[in-house]
């Protein structure tokens, strides 16, 4: 039996008993988790996630293995080390208003320069598919990927469940 995360909740402790979705389970959709903590989509630039398929309480934790940190969620105890640059901004995964295209844009800004000083740079989310999908597509459009070659590269990297949320898609190709 495949490991699945909520996505309603995303497993987030305050708002799994309150989850309609999985009843405080923090498990009821299909979408599998991926069995890496974080893969290398191009050289500099990783994705990944807060849980994996192995559900090992460490798997996931960031010390200093990255120069750059971005999270779309932000869980205690998972880094990275105090000294690493961490910048975090909670996004759901849904649709892209305005204030979240104009963050995205600054965020892919920031990724994109410290790949381009050879810096090695994580992008996460709860699974490392979605959220963290569309803040590494965006970056590689930033460096001059077309956007689908950038989808492709995410989903080659994080396997086909990686930006399947059409909003996020649609999004990128709107750039």
């Amino acid at each position: 039996m495949r490991a699945v995360l909520c996505h309603a909740c995303y497993a987030e402790p305050d708002a799994m008993p309150d989850c309609a979705a999985c009843h405080g389970s923090g498990r009821a959709t299909r979408m599998p988790l991926c069995d890496d903590p974080w893969n290398e989509v191009v050289p500099g630039l990783w994705q990944g996630g807060h849980d994996v398929r192995s559900h090992r309480r460490f798997a996931c934790v960031v010390t200093d293995q990255f120069d750059l940190v971005v999270s779309l969620v932000d869980r205690g105890g998972y880094g990275p080390d105090e000294g690493v640059e961490h910048h975090v901004f909670r996004i759901a995964d849904a649709v892209v208003d305005t204030l979240v295209a104009e963050r995205l844009q600054e965020l892919a800004t920031v990724v994109a320069a410290a790949v381009r000083e050879d810096r090695r740079v994580l992008v996460r989310c709860s699974g490392g598919l979605n959220r963290s999908g569309l803040v590494v597509a965006r970056t590689l459009v930033e460096l001059g990927h077309p956007v689908s070659e950038a989808v492709d590269l995410v989903r080659a990297a994080r396997g086909p469940w990686a930006l399947t949320n059409p909003m996020f898609v649609a999004h990128l190709k709107s750039l």
